[in-house]
């Protein structure tokens, strides 16, 4: 059971009860960040500190007086009325994509509502929150705060509202109006719309990169985010713009599996910064800026040992190297470069689309269906064995990789707003095989009951090139 989630849930509730106390207006719940949720307050009133600070005491006087956060099963129809005649038609059109006869609802000092989630029972299991004021009509809501501080991430809410005003201009704001798209026989098109605009913004640092004159560009992010092919997607388009492009990945110095320490309680850290032979790297990597022919490493994960290319690479002196790599903005990888040369590209699916105006789509569920779908299909991993290692692999982000995103000289976004649809086709079958005594049972029913929402699109539709491939087969850059 996810604790975390449902106090998120009991979270958002008090929060769109407090505002509707203090401020009389509405709240949209946009978008997750590494640490808290971002939304805006629906009013064109402008909020203050003090406004803030109001409903924050308000939610804390709420959380003291400890009241219960109700069930109700409620039958379908009805649900669609209630939120039909409030007006809140996103979130009727979501409902009505779930085939039961009943849904439950969520009641809270008489207020009623729906969430994708599993929420409290009671306000007084809610803790540490805190409200950041973002000083336009937006805001950050933190649970657990007190576990790690915030740090505005300028760059990432740059690329959020960037995206947002894109499928603003083409009439989408939440998955109805995707579903819709669908219905009507037009997603061939929006798909080639989406996949321009992406292609777009790969070009645009290609040619930055080549105005500026950088020697070497570090490409970074997060586990599924679509490093591989946007990396080399990226070196075509600096090819194209006259640069010959040398590729290295950075999971390729990992030591010797022998070399690696483990921990306390016997096992690897594989996400950790220390499982790198950074002195190879360096080496190898200052070699090459000298002029020198190089015999690079190609890492064997099935025996946990590197074996060297036969034919060296030289970098020539207009040449132009791309390194990607799960630690790629950590400093400590290269500061030995000096920072006129290097460039460094944080990679990760940002979607600003939501379910409805409090439900968003996770940016971390969105990557965990991407790595079942690759996992089944690549190393014929079983779901069980994906959702296992998804934990620690999420705490090594934490570690090693979302500190260091203000590291990067941009953003690229590689979420397609179509792209749910596209994988349902092939993760919904897999999430039905945990079986009810499975520990990640619930977490599958979670997933599965998000999915609800999306109609499935065929794969039929998208590129060779398309990001989603590398995930689902068929890319002409990975065939693995």
């Amino acid at each position: 059971m996810d604790n975390n989630r449902e106090e998120k849930a009991g979270l958002k509730f008090l929060f769109i009860i407090a505002c509707k106390e203090i401020l009389n207006c509405e709240v949209k719940f946009c978008h997750s960040l590494d640490i808290g949720m971002r939304g805006t307050f629906l009013t064109n009133k402008k909020i203050t500190n003090t406004d803030i600070k109001n409903i924050d005491n308000l939610m804390r006087e709420y959380i003291k007086k400890s009241y219960p956060i109700l069930k109700l099963t409620v039958s379908t129809k009805d649900a669609i009325n209630y939120y039909n005649r409030y007006n809140q038609i996103e979130k009727s059109k979501g409902i009505e994509n779930i085939i039961n006869d009943t849904v439950t609802f969520n009641e809270l000092l008489g207020n009623y509502n729906y969430f994708f989630s599993n929420i409290v029972e009671n306000t007084n299991q809610i803790s540490n929150f805190k409200i950041i004021n973002l000083n336009n009509n937006d805001f950050v809501l933190i649970n657990n705060y007190d576990k790690r501080e915030y740090i505005h991430k300028k760059n990432l809410l740059v690329e959020f509202n960037k995206y947002n005003e894109w499928i603003n201009k083409q009439h989408i704001s939440y998955v109805s109006d995707i579903n819709k798209i669908i219905s009507d026989g037009k997603i061939s098109d929006f798909i080639k719309k989406n996949d321009i605009m992406i292609n777009d913004s790969i070009m645009k640092i290609a040619q930055d990169i080549v105005r500026l004159k950088k020697k070497i560009i570090f490409i970074g992010g997060p586990s599924s985010s679509g490093k591989t092919t946007s990396s080399r997607k990226l070196c075509l388009y600096l090819n194209s713009l006259g640069k010959n492009t040398i590729k290295l990945s950075l999971d390729d110095y990992y030591k010797e599996d022998n070399e690696i320490k483990p921990n306390q309680d016997g096992t690897k850290d594989y996400e950790s910064l220390n499982a790198i032979d950074l002195n190879l790297f360096k080496k190898q990597v200052s070699d090459l800026l000298l002029g020198k022919s190089v015999k690079i490493p190609k890492y064997h994960f099935s025996i946990g040992t590197k074996k060297f290319e036969e034919n060296g690479i030289k970098l020539e002196k207009d040449d132009i190297l791309v390194i990607e790599g799960l630690h790629c903005l950590n400093e400590e990888v290269s500061a030995f470069i000096l920072k006129k040369d290097k460039y460094k590209i944080y990679v990760s699916p940002l979607t600003p689309l939501t379910i409805d105006r409090h439900n968003y789509i996770s940016t971390t569920d969105n990557r965990l269906l991407r790595r079942i779908v690759r996992d089944n299909r690549t190393r014929g991993a079983s779901i069980e064995k994906t959702l296992s290692t998804w934990e620690n692999v999420r705490r090594g982000e934490e570690k090693y990789i979302f500190p260091f995103t203000d590291e990067a000289d941009v953003v690229l976004n590689t979420a397609y707003i179509y792209e749910i649809g596209v994988l349902k086709v092939f993760v919904e079958p897999l999430l039905y095989t945990i079986s009810i005594d499975s520990k990640y049972y619930d977490m599958a029913r979670r997933l599965l009951d998000s999915l609800k929402n999306f109609y499935p699109i065929s794969s039929e539709y998208l590129d060779s090139d398309n990001v989603l491939r590398e995930f689902i087969g068929r890319s002409e850059f990975n065939e693995g």
